[in-house]
């Protein structure tokens, strides 16, 4: 009776919560997760459909220590569409199961977040060339201030009895401020200067960082994309062969948020 009772507790102790068929009273049976957080979770997976990622849920502006403690105890059941097990749904066409992740970032979107992360999308190398040119159209200042000051010494002679003798007579006839201002202007650095041959080297050194940045982020996007399709119309009947799935799809979305900054798990729907 005793080891019965110690293993139940044991088992309860352990037990996960799974987050997309949860009720909200199991999420705030959890640490640190009050009935509101529940809520706002619930109310999330229902904007969803369901929740394919736990980093999904920095969307809805949970702290850190609070994803700390959900990541601990929280357990993504994904749920398959066409789970023929369950009696799921059936697709008639192309468009009907790519339309199952209409709430995703597309592509285009998710390059985008690449080169912002990494600083190498175009409009920041552009930025670069008009700066330097930029900088040549205005013209280099140079100020000067000089002053300048004139005096006269007069020395008189005079008779005395014992000799001559003779007096200074010191006066400044002129006590002139000027100022010198020059502006020059370097035409043939508009043309091609030093500095735009240095940017234009670098915009090609980044040009061919973000083309493989591109290729990464395209093939692992859609490599996850199949992974999901491959989910929806030909799911794992075995809970192993779930787990690989699982793992597989969290692993490419780690690459993906890798690549974006984190920016990818937030936008996923």
């Amino acid at each position: 009776m005793l080891s019965y009772l110690f293993s139940l507790g044991f088992s309860l102790a352990i037990a996960e919560v799974p987050i997309n068929s949860a009720t909200p009273e199991q999420l705030a049976s959890i640490d640190g997760i009050d009935m509101d957080t529940a809520s706002k979770i619930i109310a999330f997976r229902q904007q969803r459909g369901q929740i394919a990622n736990l980093e999904s849920l920095r969307a809805i502006n949970l702290s850190e220590v609070t994803l700390d403690r959900i990541r601990k105890n929280v357990v993504v059941d994904y749920r398959f569409s066409n789970d023929p097990v369950t009696g799921g749904k059936k697709y008639s066409s192309v468009k009907e199961v790519l339309a199952e992740f209409r709430n995703e970032p597309d592509v285009r979107q998710v390059q985008s977040m690449a080169m912002l992360y990494s600083k190498t999308n175009p409009e920041l190398v552009e930025g670069w060339l008009q700066s330097v040119k930029r900088a040549y159209a205005l013209p280099k200042l140079n100020l000067q201030y000089e002053k300048q000051l004139d005096s006269s010494t007069r020395f008189d002679y005079v008779p005395t009895e014992s000799g001559t003798s003779f007096e200074e007579d010191y006066a400044q006839v002129a006590d002139d401020d000027k100022v010198v201002v020059k502006l020059e202007w370097r035409l043939d650095k508009l043309v091609m200067s030093s500095e735009q041959i240095r940017v234009i080297n670098e915009s090609q050194k980044t040009v061919k960082l973000r083309e493989k940045l591109l290729d990464e982020v395209t093939r692992l996007y859609f490599d996850r994309r199949r992974l999901q399709v491959e989910g929806l119309l030909q799911p794992a009947t075995s809970i192993q062969d779930r787990i690989e799935h699982e793992l597989r799809l969290q692993e490419m979305t780690a690459n993906l948020d890798a690549l974006t900054g984190g920016q990818f798990s937030v936008a996923i729907q």
